[in-house]
């Protein structure tokens, strides 16, 4: 199980960062490049029981990508992916060192959201909110949003701090880091 502290630092982890490393398959071969990401956080049955995942909510990671890009047209034909976000490196020479830093990854299922699917608004919206910038691209039609739904995630929280999480304690831990918890 995780502690409170540690599932907020997991949660804090994934809500600071907007950019991830992407590792998808690329002619058969392994390959990775950076993709840029917002969070949506789902609602969540107050019912629900959170280790069977019944309406539990969930947390996807959203991007907006071209299909001009190699990784979007190897997320098409392979939609499992994985996401790694990290904690930024230090700039003391006396910090600690990188293997340390705290960092996850997220395996997951890559899907393309249709701009006529009923939650395209609201994923459009959540993407803008973390890069406004971006606002003028969703005019441009070789560009897509895709979601990421992982399937758990394998969460480092420093130095010899290793653990393997449920999707939904990846929820438990964003929504409350997302409430200020």
């Amino acid at each position: 199980m995780i502690d409170h502290d540690t599932s907020l630092l997991l949660g804090r982890l994934v809500l600071g960062r907007g950019v991830a490393s992407l590792a998808t398959l690329h002619d058969g071969r392994p390959f990775a490049s950076m993709i840029p990401y917002a969070v949506l956080i789902t609602g969540r049955d107050p019912d629900a029981d959170d280790e069977g995942g019944r309406d539990a909510g969930s947390v996807v990671l959203v991007s907006h990508v071209s299909r001009l890009s190699a990784h979007t047209r190897d997320m098409l034909a392979t939609p499992e992916v994985c996401l790694l976000v990290t904690a930024p490196e230090s700039t003391d020479p006396s910090g600690p060192p990188p293997q340390a830093l705290p960092r996850v990854s997220l395996p997951a299922h890559a899907t393309f959201i249709d701009p006529a699917h009923p939650a395209h608004e609201a994923l459009k919206q959540a993407y803008l909110g973390r890069f406004p910038h971006a606002a003028d691209w969703f005019q441009l039609g070789d560009f897509s949003i895709v979601v990421f739904e992982p399937t758990s995630a394998r969460f480092i929280a420093g130095f010899a701090r290793a653990m393997t999480l449920s999707p939904q304690h990846l929820h438990a831990a964003v929504a409350a880091a997302a409430a200020g918890s």
